[in-house]
């Protein structure tokens, strides 16, 4: 009997019926090997890279005693293969690497796979860099409306840490800091997608349940952690509504978790959690009122607890949200064009839809919905006027110019007209650009603001004034307005992709494709409180307490702004940026 003679290493190399099946070919001596031995084909190795394995395996056959042709007439059957090969179409088969994978020098084809198990850039999470700009949340950015304290923050989870660290990086001053943005953003994508990953590694089950002290301490520390994910969820949102799609659905995760996880009963935490709805719910209308869809949210939360309490204490943007809730249900499936697709996109992008025509139905809508603006005006700013240096007055107009805004922004549309000149009439667009000055003066006092929602309205204010400028219906210090806001939104790094930098470009381009406004030296008249006001839609009679007279003060100075002016055809018509303004008197109806 022969003995086994070793035919030295394997070939690295897989025969063609094995490269065309993409298996791994198993060679334990001369060929055929093990695969086309059990089918009985013929078993071929094509040379190629590998001739000299051939070779080298005919050299020890040829040393074998009693052994026959590896392959008879090999190159017959390879002339034949490559034949059938190309009249199929078929070319060269890659080398296979099924049977060796070598995990130290990855593959070209698949850079995206490496970069995704690459460790996370290590400047974005050091320490003297986290330290940093989580002090400079608490310190520069304003608390949240709902909440009464910082104590929320003081033991975050990775998913309100992250968002914290986002917001922290998108308006710091530093061009350093901010370049961390995108590292930010996709670590809070990450936390947050671990919210919905079910576990793969289950804790295992006690053999008797504990129901004493460690039980109720369990059961409070995922309460926490629930209450502190809700509001990285609500950090998420306010920087991502109307610009990221995604925020819907993280408002939705949002309201589950506050679902699952907000006592029954009222307790020493009712309050918080009544307060995390009540942002929850702001976050909501927001988002939704920039696509006019309809809001998630119930106008009232369904905790029984929270319900008695919304009935003893009212709350200032509760009623905003209650009062958005009610009209923009009314309008939403309408086709009336959203104001983030009026500045988030390009006109010839902006799609015209079939317009519902405007009913005696509408018009009542919209008057109820502007007299309760107007009511809770008057509910929480009282009879006396803010002063410059409350800023929960300023907060409170400002919120109360904002929404008139956006009502005058669905009822005009809703009639059938843009918001262009050749479309309105100077008293209708008068209500309008009162509105929008009262913004830019008010966001002009007031540089904190950061919600996406407020930066989006604000830009919209601007715009509709600019407009006003081109048709000459314009006070002397509304340019340098529209300017100051065009400088709080441009960013040291503009090549990472933000809101702001999107709002700057808009914002900028408008101000480029202005045309030269008429002269505008004679005093613009409009109808005054006494004239009549079947034009208006708010009530004329609190203009006074919406626009203060502090106002209007200061508008003889301003600083020198860094933007270089964008539109050169006014400066024939307008004092330079850094001369001194005339002050000018606020028209009578304001």
């Amino acid at each position: 009997m022969n003995k086994s003679v070793s035919m030295g290493p394997r070939p690295t190399k897989a025969c063609v019926n094995c490269r065309r099946l993409k298996m791994k070919c198993e060679v334990s001596g001369p060929p055929p090997c093990r695969r086309c031995r059990h089918t009985r084909a013929t078993c071929v190795f094509k040379p190629r890279a590998n001739a000299s394995h051939l070779h080298e395996l005919a050299d020890l056959h040829d040393h074998t005693p009693n052994s026959v042709p590896i392959i008879p007439g090999h190159q017959s059957i390879l002339d034949r293969l490559a034949r059938i090969e190309a009249s199929l179409g078929i070319g060269e088969i890659e080398d296979d690497h099924s049977g060796e994978i070598d995990v130290e020098e990855p593959s070209d084809q698949t850079p995206g796979v490496y970069r995704a198990i690459a460790p996370p850039d290590e400047v974005v999470w050091s320490r003297p860099v986290v330290e940093q700009l989580w002090n400079s949340f608490l310190s520069n950015l304003p608390l949240l409306h709902f909440l009464t304290d910082r104590s929320a923050f003081a033991s975050p989870t990775p998913l309100l840490l992250a968002s914290v660290l986002y917001i922290a990086a998108l308006h710091h001053p530093s061009s350093d800091q901010a370049s961390l943005i995108t590292g930010y953003f996709a670590a809070t994508c990450c936390a947050i997608s671990e919210l919905v990953t079910p576990a793969l590694y289950h804790t295992p089950v006690r053999s008797a349940p504990r129901w004493g002290r460690e039980q109720h301490d369990s059961r409070q520390s995922k309460r926490e952690n629930a209450f502190r994910n809700i509001l990285g969820l609500i950090m998420a949102s306010l920087s991502s509504e109307a610009y990221i799609d995604a925020t819907g659905s993280w408002i939705a995760m949002a309201y589950r978790i506050w679902l699952d996880h907000c006592p029954v009963d009222l307790t020493t935490t009712t309050q918080d959690w009544r307060g995390l709805f009540s942002g929850l719910q702001v976050i909501d209308i927001e988002h939704a009122s920039m696509h006019m869809s309809y809001p998630l949210l119930p106008r009232h939360a369904p905790a029984p607890g929270i319900q008695r309490l919304d009935s003893q204490q009212g709350n200032a943007f509760q009623g905003l949200a209650e009062m958005m809730h009610f009209g923009l249900s009314h309008f939403v499936g309408r086709g009336l064009p959203t104001i983030w697709s009026s500045i988030g996109a390009d006109c010839t992008e902006i799609a015209s839809e079939a317009r519902s025509p405007f009913t005696p139905n509408d018009l009542q809508i919209i008057r109820h919905w502007a007299r309760k603006l107007d009511d809770w005006l008057i509910l929480y700013n009282g009879t006396s006027q803010p002063s410059p240096s409350d800023r929960q007055g300023i907060l409170l107009l400002l919120q109360y110019h904002l929404h008139k805004l956006y009502v005058l922004s669905i009822y005009h549309p809703a009639r059938g007209f843009d918001l262009s000149p050749a479309n309105i009439s100077a008293a209708e667009r008068h209500e309008l650009l009162v509105s929008a000055r009262a913004v830019l003066r008010l966001r002009r006092d007031d540089a904190s603001i950061w919600s996406n929602w407020d930066l989006v309205m604000i830009t919209w204010a601007a715009i509709l004034l600019l407009q006003g400028v081109e048709d000459g219906m314009t006070h002397q210090d509304d340019l340098y307005l529209i300017q100051a806001h065009l400088q709080s939104l441009e960013r040291h790094n503009q090549s990472v992709p933000t809101i702001h930098a999107l709002l700057f470009q808009r914002l900028e381009s408008n101000m480029q494709a202005m045309h030269t406004p008429p002269d505008t030296s004679s005093a613009l008249v409009f109808p005054g409180p006494g004239s009549g006001d079947s034009w208006t839609i708010f009530d004329q009679e609190i203009m006074s307490l919406a626009n203060p007279a502090w106002l209007f003060e200061g508008s003889t100075q301003f600083q020198q702004f860094q933007t270089p002016f964008a539109v050169p055809q006014l400066q024939n018509t307008l004092p330079s940026a850094g001369g001194p303004i005339i002050p000018v008197s606020a028209p009578a109806t304001e």
